[in-house]
């Protein structure tokens, strides 16, 4: 069955077997789309002169929810696909690359996200501002909690990724939206 067309009963009860089916970087990937979905919950219906920033802001966090729903079962089809081969002692460099693949496409996601979640934070609904700090903090430790799965799979290739500026890179944009839901709480 595919990830997103299953019921949360279900996704809960997969995740707990010892063959999990999701794993943990579909669960990161779920996790981001919840968080973008939920820092989806500050737009309004009127963002008056600012509506062409709304609108760019908001239709990137819906392609990249959308993006998540296919890099989701992704992850575990290409788990799956490198365990398989591990298990019969032929897993290649081009195996594990593409097992850090789905997980590699969320960090760069993530990124775009959590600078985009910026405009809903700083003119959405205040309403709802807890919701947006929330999808912060999730966007930022989802990224965060992927390195060392990328670190491993990739330190199986000859392939690199600076997963030092990457996270240096969203560390700045998660500070940026914190000092934005500060000053909007008070």
């Amino acid at each position: 069955m595919n990830l997103i067309n299953m019921d949360i009963t279900k996704l809960i009860y997969q995740t707990r077997q010892a063959d999990a089916n999701p794993g943990g970087g579909a669960i990161l990937i779920l996790v981001s789309n919840l968080a973008i979905n939920l820092a989806l919950m500050m737009d309004k219906k009127e963002f008056e002169n600012l509506e062409k920033d709304a609108n760019v802001s908001r239709e990137t966090l819906l392609k990249i929810s959308k993006d998540y729903e296919t890099y989701m079962q992704d992850d575990v089809d290409k788990f799956n696909h490198l365990m398989d081969r591990i298990k019969d002692k032929s897993a290649s460099e081009d195996d594990y690359l593409k097992a850090a693949t789905p997980l590699l496409n969320m960090v760069e996601k993530n990124i775009v996200a959590l600078d985009k979640i910026s405009f809903f934070l700083e003119n959405g609904k205040k309403s709802t501002i807890t919701d947006g700090e929330i999808a912060n903090d999730l966007l930022y430790q989802a990224l965060i909690s992927s390195l060392p799965t990328i670190k491993l799979n990739l330190d199986m290739t000859r392939e690199s990724f600076d997963l030092a500026s990457k996270k240096d890179e969203a560390n700045k944009l998660y500070i940026k939206n914190q000092q934005i839901i500060e000053r909007r709480k008070q």
